[in-house]
This record gives structure tokens, C-alpha cells and sequence, in this order.
């Protein structure tokens, strides 16, 4: 076995989720400070059932609640709704949903407490990718598209 390579056991699953709820939380906090220059916005924050994944099965982890996020904007709705922690590729995969577009917003960040790097995904050309910020938050919440 690697010298450098995570043991993979039911301590460091239950790290991993609780370290997900952490990011999904702080996701969270950036938009909420983002969208403070917007006259009329809601936000409203919920807790939805945690997707029961393979690694959560294998060591017998009940799945938990998550949070999730919506913005009402004039007559736009944007959804945040976390999909997977343990997505190829990334560290984890929230879905964007507005009234007239979808992506996939993903953590590229390290899996071991490293800072987060959101990157919104084109969903029918994963190749292209923008980083997530202010200014493409105020974009989805206009419901421009991001990729046309």
C-alpha cells in the first residue's frame, strides 16, 4: 500500500460527509453575500434527504440531511440541490436549475479539508467549465445562459 494513500474506513466516510455539509454550508454563505446588491431577492434554505451512496453502504452510513438553496428573483427561481459527494472527477456535485437552463456546479478542490473550487459544467458539453463567482451567480439568477 502507498505510504500517501487515505485509508479508506468508516471514520474517514463519515469525515468525508460531514466535511461536504461544511463546503455545501460555506457555498451557501458566499451566495448569500453575493446577492445582498440585489433589491427583492429571497432566499430560502432547506434541508433535503442525503443521497444514500455506495461508500455510505458499504460501511453502513445512513444517509443524513443536507442543505439545499433557492433564490426568487423578480420571477426567476435558481435551485441549488447537492447531488453527490463522491462524483469521478470532483469533489462533490450540486445541481443548478433556473427557469430556463441547467448546470452542474462541482468542487474542484482536494478531498482532505482543502479550500473549495466551484466550477459550474456545461451538462451537454462537460469539457466546458466557468468558475464560479458573483458575477456568473448574478447571471444564473437573470437566467442567462451561461454557455450559448
Amino acid at each position: 500500500m502507498e505510504k500517501n494513500k487515505k485509508q479508506i474506513n468508516r471514520e474517514y466516510i463519515v469525515w468525508r460527509i460531514s466535511d461536504w455539509k461544511k463546503r455545501l454550508n460555506d457555498l451557501y454563505s458566499d451566495i448569500k453575500n453575493w446577492t445582498k446588491i440585489l433589491k427583492k431577492i429571497e432566499l430560502k434554505e432547506s434541508m433535503i434527504p442525503q443521497v444514500r451512496e455506495e461508500l455510505m453502504q458499504k460501511f453502513n452510513i445512513d444517509p443524513d440531511s443536507i442543505p439545499a438553496m433557492a433564490i426568487l428573483f423578480n420571477k426567476n427561481r435558481v435551485s441549488f440541490v447537492p447531488m453527490g459527494l463522491w462524483v469521478i472527477g470532483s469533489n462533490g456535485r450540486v445541481n443548478i436549475t433556473t427557469n430556463n437552463n441547467q448546470y452542474i456546479l462541482i468542487d474542484l478542490g482536494g478531498d482532505d479539508g482543502e479550500p473549495s473550487q466551484w466550477t459550474i459544467v456545461n451538462p451537454s458539453k462537460r469539457k466546458e467549465r466557468i468558475a464560479f463567482n458573483k458575477t456568473i451567480l448574478i447571471k444564473i439568477i437573470e437566467d442567462e445562459d451561461l454557455f450559448s
